[in-house]
């Protein structure tokens, strides 16, 4: 492998660190969000616990999750309101082409293993993919907790909650859910 392009690789992920998560923009106003880099960094924590309390593979569910955002690096976060006003078809067709950038700079081997990783995560047809996009939404959730700790208005955060409850699949997240909710209910 060439290390020219390992390194350029490694700088176009590393545009995830400042890559804004812009639903807490649009929605919340928040100054500072988050960046998708520090989302993907808890949801593949988050994944090497559940995947190891599960029957689910736990390296294939930390990497889906470390893989599930990169193309965020090349076409910025859409937020849901982004995503509806581009059209969907076009910003997955704008994501697909850019997971293809990104990953083309590694030997084809790589490309290929991780490409179907991320393909797996986006066809949601495995444990893996649908316990790694229920781990997606509930770390958003965790954020919205956090958000609104902080002092952000509660009722701008509850379309992350209401849109994470009417999409989380698996029982184990569904539980974690009613967690923070009932958390949530005793701090308001």
């Amino acid at each position: 492998m060439s290390l020219k392009k390992l390194l350029e690789f490694s700088e176009i992920i590393g545009k995830l660190k400042v890559t804004k998560r812009s639903g807490w923009v649009s929605h919340v106003g928040i100054d500072k969000p988050e960046s998708v880099a520090d989302h993907s960094l808890r949801c593949a924590i988050l994944a090497m616990c559940i995947g190891d309390l599960t029957k689910a593979d736990t390296e294939k569910l930390v990497r889906m999750l470390l893989l599930h955002d990169i193309q965020e690096a090349l076409t910025g976060d859409y937020d849901l309101q982004a995503k509806n006003s581009a059209g969907i078809s076009n910003v997955m067709a704008r994501e697909r082409v850019a997971v293809r950038d990104i990953l083309s700079l590694l030997p084809a081997e790589l490309e290929r293993r991780y490409l179907s990783i991320w393909e797996e995560f986006e066809d949601q047809a495995t444990l893996e993919a649908v316990l790694a996009s229920d781990i997606d939404k509930i770390e958003m959730v965790m954020q919205a907790v956090e958000y609104e700790k902080e002092g952000y208005d509660p009722d701008k955060l509850e379309t992350f909650w209401a849109s994470a409850q009417d999409r989380i699949k698996t029982s184990m997240i569904r539980d974690l859910f009613r967690l923070l909710r009932d958390r949530r209910t005793v701090s308001k």
